[in-house]
């Protein structure tokens, strides 16, 4: 693992690892609020001084394409796509690769059909075999930023050699995230949260947006790993490899690791919140590996990311990959630049 934050300087790229290029989906621009029309994708070259140069400027690749809004790398060099229209309400997935100078190519779909509600939370299989999502409902009257509040969560497993899809759920209004895959191609590992009916006095970090009901805390947070070959189709029914520690903390990122069994997070308690980082192994209490405690007027922006570990594949956004959660709350207008809206070529 490594952790970034706002006032450190990491000496150069993540990692030491530089990409290559860079891809960002449409909605990064739009969201950005840039004058000139934003592209489906823009492919950018990582520069030495930090700054990109323009490569490729990507059309749709139909009429019917939508908004793309997450992008992330897949395994020999291939990337995913999902867009989004909301007129009507429907979900594509698209692969493409890039040429040697950084120029999209063989951009088609994934399978044939179109997901009727929004896509996000993408993660595919090491081998290339297999794509997992979760799916929210577009809302009415907020446009192209926004999607419905949960009443329920569910993780649909796409065979994309077949075109077979498989769906695991739970009702309530529960939001499930940091979807990955385990090296084994089977595991499937995700972030179960609660939202629950009232905030919790002293605890609750607050969306910080006006006029927001109350009743929209997100507690419980618990990591699961779910064997994608056995019999069911109760998304609560993977082993719990974490649950959050005390009702004190929210935990803001919980990823499952390679083996299926271990991962890592990161969590935020108190007002002013610090900052506490930790692993977590299934049957063990978690592990604090370490404390980052608030500056008196100083903000601080503060990342985990697993550095060392082989390429995930995965959008892991936090505890929401429709960009709803701030703090520990969940807004219906906090929606807005997306989570996994860029990705990188090696």
């Amino acid at each position: 693992m490594q952790l970034l934050t706002d006032d450190a300087s990491s000496g150069g790229w993540l990692g030491g690892r530089e990409p290559r290029f860079v891809l960002s989906v449409g909605s990064v621009q739009r969201a950005m609020q840039q004058d000139a029309p934003a592209p489906w994708i823009r492919v950018e070259a990582f520069r030495r001084d930090g700054r990109y140069r323009p490569v490729d400027s990507v059309r749709p690749p139909s009429p019917t394409a939508g908004e793309a809004r997450e992008i992330i790398e897949g395994p020999g060099g291939t990337f995913v796509v999902a867009s989004t229209r909301d007129e009507p309400c429907e979900s594509r997935l698209y692969r493409l690769t890039l040429t040697g100078g950084g120029r999209a190519k063989g951009i088609a779909p994934l399978t044939d059909g179109v997901v009727p509600a929004r896509v996000g939370g993408l993660a595919m299989s090491p081998d290339g075999d297999k794509l997992a999502y979760t799916t929210a409902p577009c809302a009415d009257g907020q446009g192209s930023t926004g999607s419905a509040l949960p009443s329920g969560a569910s993780v649909t497993v796409l065979d994309i050699g077949s075109g077979r899809r498989r769906t695991w759920s739970t009702p309530g209004r529960t939001l499930v995230s940091q979807i990955v895959w385990a090296e084994d191609d089977r595991t499937l590992g995700y972030v179960l949260s609660d939202i629950r009916p009232d905030a919790t006095p002293g605890i609750d970090v607050g969306s910080g947006m006006p006029g927001e009901p109350p009743g929209r805390d997100i507690g419980n947070a618990a990591v699961h790993a779910l064997d994608t070959e056995a019999r069911g189709a109760d998304l609560r029914a993977g082993r719990v490899l974490f649950r959050r520690p005390d009702a004190a903390t929210v935990v803001t990122n919980a990823v499952m690791d390679l083996d299926g069994r271990t991962g890592y997070g990161m969590m935020q308690k108190g007002v002013p919140a610090t900052t506490i980082f930790f692993t977590f192994a299934e049957g063990k209490p978690p592990r604090v590996t370490k404390t980052i405690a608030p500056k008196p007027g100083v903000a601080q922006s503060i990342g985990l990311v697993a550095s060392n570990d082989p390429p995930r594949y995965a959008c892991l956004s936090g505890v929401d990959p429709f960009g709803r959660a701030i703090g520990g709350d969940i807004s219906d207008a906090a929606a807005g630049i997306p989570l996994c809206g860029t990705a990188y070529a090696y």
